[in-house]
C-alpha cells in the first residue's frame, strides 16, 4: 500500500486537495471531479508513476492506472482526503449529497448516470458470470452432469445457485443504485427493483414477475427516487417520515406497476429484437461498425453504457451477440500494437507494450489506447480497422455470450461457440498487426506515448 500512497499523494499534490470534489474509479481510471480542471497541469500527472494516460472530460480528469491499481489508488486518494486535506470526505459522493440537481444534462450526463448505476454491479457481474460460463462450458465438454455429486451435494445445482442467484434479483440492485443516483433513498429504489420481480404479480391479470427486465428496474428506481425527492420536499417537517414514503410507495408504485413495467417490457423487447434484426439484416457490415467504433467508445469512457444493453440481451435472448462482436476491438489493438513491437527501436516503447499487452490480452484496452496506439496516430486507425474484421466475423458465425463479467481470450468460456470465437480473436491479431505493419507510424511521436490527453469539452 505504500505505493499505493506515494501515488496517491503526488497527484493531490498536482490537483490541489482543495480542488477535488469526488473521487470515483472504473476498473481502470481514478476519476476526480474537480473544481477547477484548468488550474491542473496534466503533464505532471503523466508523468507519476503507473499513469498509463490522462482524460479530462468536462470538469472530470481521469487518470488512467489498469485494472487493479486504479481501484488501489482511488482508496488512497480517499484515505488522503479523509485525514484532513482535502474537500471530499470519501472516495465516491454520493449523486444526492453531489448536487444531483445542478449536473449538466444532455448524452455524456446520462451515460454518467448509467456507468454510475451498473459500474458498482460489475464485481458481482463477473464473478457470476464467470461461474456461468465455465459451467456451461464444463456441462458441454461432459465434466459436469446432473448426478455428479460431491460428498452427496449435486455439484451442478450449487454452480447453477452461485451463479445464477445475482442475475436474478440484480433488478433490486439496479433500482437501489438508480434511485440513489437520481436523490433518493437507496431502499426506494430497491423496493422499485422488488415490485418487478415479486413473485404475487402472478396474481395480477396481464403481469408476470420480472416482465419489466432491467430496463424496467432502471427506469423504476429512477422514478421513485426522484418522486421521493419531490414529494419530501413538499411534504412539512411534522409529518415527512411517515407522508413521504407512504405517498411514493403508493402512488408510485402504481405507476411502476400499470406504466413503468409494460413500457419496460416494450423497451426490453425493442431493444432485443432490434439488435438481432439489425445484426440478420447488416450481418459482417454492421459487425464491422460496431466493431471499429468500439474503441473510441472506449477512450471517451462511454462503453460502459452498454451494459444494461447487453443485461437486456441475455434476459430476453439467452445470451448477447453484441459483446464477442465488441470484444473484437481490443483483439485488433492487441494485433496493432504488436507490429508497432515488431517494427519500433524504442525501448520505452517496447517496454510499455510489453507491460500493457496481457491486459489488453485479457480485454481491458485503456493501456494500450493510451499508451501505444493511439499517441501513434496510424497504430490507432489500424486497430479499429482490424477490429473491424474481427466483428464481420463474429456477425457471420452469430456467436452469442451467455453472461458478462470478462472481454478478450477469456471470453472464450462465457460464449455459445468458443472455438469460433478464439478463431475471430485470431483475425483480428492478424488484421490488427497486418493493417498496422502497413501503414506505419512516424518513430518520432512515441516519445509522447504516456502523454497523451484528450479534452472533452
Amino acid at each position: 500500500m505504500a505505493e499505493e500512497r506515494a501515488i496517491a499523494q503526488t497527484i493531490l499534490d498536482v490537483v490541489g486537495r482543495a480542488n477535488v470534489r469526488a473521487a470515483e474509479h472504473c476498473m481502470t481510471r481514478l476519476r476526480l471531479d474537480l473544481a477547477d480542471v484548468e488550474s491542473v497541469d496534466p503533464n505532471r500527472l503523466k508523468k507519476i508513476s503507473g499513469v498509463k494516460g490522462v482524460v479530462r472530460t468536462g470538469n472530470q480528469l481521469q487518470i488512467i492506472f489498469g485494472p487493479g491499481l486504479a481501484e488501489r489508488v482511488t482508496a488512497a486518494v480517499a484515505a488522503e482526503l479523509r485525514s484532513g486535506g482535502g474537500s471530499a470526505p470519501q472516495a465516491k459522493v454520493e449523486p444526492s449529497e453531489a448536487g444531483a440537481e445542478t449536473r449538466p444534462g444532455g448524452v455524456r450526463s446520462f451515460l454518467k448516470r448509467i456507468a454510475n448505476i451498473f459500474l458498482p454491479l460489475l464485481p458481482a457481474i463477473i464473478g457470476s458470470g464467470l461461474i456461468i460460463g465455465l459451467t456451461n462450458f464444463f456441462v458441454r465438454i461432459g465434466w459436469i452432469t446432473d448426478q455428479t455429486t460431491v460428498a452427496g451435494v449435486p455439484v451442478l445445482a450449487v454452480l447453477q445457485v452461485l451463479g445464477g442467484t445475482f442475475l436474478a434479483f440484480m433488478h433490486i440492485l439496479v433500482g437501489m443504485n438508480a434511485a440513489r443516483e437520481y436523490g433518493g433513498p437507496p431502499a426506494i429504489g430497491a423496493l422499485a427493483g422488488m415490485l418487478l420481480i415479486a413473485p404475487s404479480l402472478q396474481n395480477i391479470p396481464n403481469m408476470a414477475p420480472g416482465r419489466g427486465g432491467i430496463i424496467g428496474a432502471l427506469i423504476a428506481g429512477a422514478f421513485l427516487g426522484w418522486l421521493y425527492k419531490t414529494v419530501n420536499r413538499r411534504m412539512p417537517d411534522t409529518i415527512s417520515v411517515m407522508a413521504s414514503p407512504f405517498i411514493t410507495v403508493l402512488v408510485g408504485g402504481a405507476v411502476i406497476l400499470f406504466v413503468v413495467q409494460p413500457v419496460g417490457f416494450y423497451a426490453s423487447n425493442w431493444i432485443a429484437n432490434g439488435v438481432k434484426a439489425l445484426l440478420d439484416v447488416g450481418g459482417p457490415l454492421v459487425g464491422a461498425v460496431l466493431a471499429g467504433t468500439f474503441l473510441p467508445m472506449v477512450m471517451l469512457g462511454i462503453h460502459q453504457g452498454t451494459v444494461p444493453i447487453h443485461v437486456e440481451l441475455i434476459n430476453s435472448l439467452g445470451n448477447t451477440p453484441l459483446l464477442p462482436i465488441l470484444a473484437m476491438a481490443g483483439a485488433g489493438q492487441v494485433g496493432a500494437s504488436l507490429a508497432v513491437y515488431v517494427k519500433t527501436r524504442n525501448r520505452e516503447l517496447r517496454q510499455i507494450i510489453l507491460s500493457a499487452l496481457p491486459v489488453g490480452i485479457l480485454g481491458i484496452g485503456e493501456p494500450l489506447i493510451y499508451g501505444v496506439t493511439l499517441p501513434l496516430g496510424r497504430p490507432f486507425v489500424a486497430a479499429c480497422l482490424g477490429g473491424a474484421v474481427g466483428g464481420a466475423f463474429i456477425a457471420v458465425t452469430k456467436i452469442g455470450a451467455l453472461a458478462l463479467g470478462v472481454s478478450g481470450v477469456l471470453l472464450a468460456f462465457l460464449v455459445t461457440n468458443p472455438a469460433l470465437y478464439l478463431l475471430g480473436i485470431l483475425i483480428s491479431y492478424a488484421a490488427g498487426f497486418a493493417i498496422s505493419y502497413a501503414m506505419g507510424f512516424d518513430e518520432s511521436l512515441a516519445q509522447n506515448s504516456q502523454t497523451f490527453a484528450f479534452t472533452a469539452d
